[in-house]
């Protein structure tokens, strides 16, 4: 890109949606997911639409309960002694 350009959004560029493969309408709003494939990439979905697998973001959100009631749990027990 050079000086005079102006930055393209993830959308513009990539012309479809990174989940459906279906086309972006020129002013449609999107989404935007990160994408981890050895380096970070931004890519553009339809709105409601993910790359993610949901088995997937169900085991992650299953971590994250587990970590956050461990914290909790921590929490509690250095307030009680």
């Amino acid at each position: 890109m050079t000086d005079h350009e102006t930055p393209r959004g993830a959308a513009e560029r990539q012309r479809t949606c990174a989940a459906c493969g279906g086309a972006f309408v020129p002013g449609e709003h999107t989404e935007v997911e990160v994408l981890l494939d050895g380096i970070v990439r931004y890519v553009a979905v339809h709105p409601g639409h993910s790359t993610y697998s949901p088995a997937r973001e169900g085991a992650a959100a299953a971590r994250l309960r587990e970590f956050a009631q461990a914290r909790a749990a921590e929490e509690r027990d250095s307030r009680a002694a």
